[in-house]
């Protein structure tokens, strides 16, 4: 007699290539867990909502994309379709607070409360909407819920010096430390942990010069076609292993 292995969707944008990627060249094994993926890429992606507890696209087209993303035929999410959900970039860009922030908390002439960030940290993931499906789903008790935002800009992909380019903007950023990323994480951690919500950090390892992530993680073909936010399958491989240490 086999036992029953517990269900795992990975829910999410164009991030979630990465990850089929990943378990596809064996980078990873999810052992016991039957996976589904479930999502969309690009503007179908904001297309996507929840009602009274039910997530459905809004629209023919998210449709169409979502069939195709589960392949399956599962075109609705309600909180105990699964044991666990692993909500992955779902447009939660990390980027986009973090590197204001570290330039603040590196920055000789300024300072930032803890209770300013855990505010500011609060609006910015309830301005998600993947997110508030997170946050519903984890209320309900009849799952996990897991929380993997999108990584940090690839180096050397992009001229972040460029004008109003993050580096322009904030530059301190790079001068900031683990113990600084480690400040940042830890409040997002604790707010979501509030919502039963379990957050799965970036390795500080894959992140260099502050607030970039390392080179090596860029997709294939990053340098040509100009994309900074996507990750290749080994990156999605050291969050998966992050998330299988935060499962068991």
């Amino acid at each position: 007699m086999t036992s029953r292995r517990d269900s795992l969707c990975i829910f999410g944008d164009s991030h979630i290539g990465s990850i089929r990627k990943a378990l596809n060249a064996g980078l990873v094994e999810l052992d016991g867990l039957a996976v589904e993926f479930w999502g969309a890429a690009g503007p179908a992606f904001r297309q996507i909502d929840i009602k009274d507890g039910v997530v459905r696209p809004e629209s023919k087209e998210a449709a169409e994309i979502v069939a195709r993303v589960n392949g399956l035929g599962r075109l609705s999410l309600v909180a105990d379709d699964f044991d666990g959900f692993l909500f992955y970039g779902a447009r939660l860009r990390m980027a986009e607070f973090m590197v204001p922030y570290l330039h603040v908390l590196r920055d000789p002439k300024r300072a930032v409360s803890g209770a300013v960030m855990q505010a500011a940290a609060q609006h910015f993931l309830v301005s998600c909407r993947a997110f508030r499906i997170a946050r519903s789903f984890a209320r309900s008790g009849k799952t996990k819920v897991f929380f993997a935002p999108a990584p940090l800009m690839t180096k050397g992909i992009l001229d972040f010096a460029a004008p109003k380019m993050p580096i322009d903007l904030y530059p301190f950023a790079l001068e900031a430390e683990a113990q600084d990323r480690a400040r940042i994480w830890g409040v997002f951690a604790d707010i979501l942990a509030a919502d039963g919500i379990t957050l799965i950090a970036q390795p500080d390892e894959t992140i260099v010069d502050g607030a970039f992530t390392d080179a090596r993680y860029a997709i294939e073909g990053a340098l040509e076609s100009g994309d900074a936010g996507h990750k290749s399958p080994e990156f999605a491989a050291l969050m998966l292993g992050a998330f299988l240490q935060e499962w068991h």
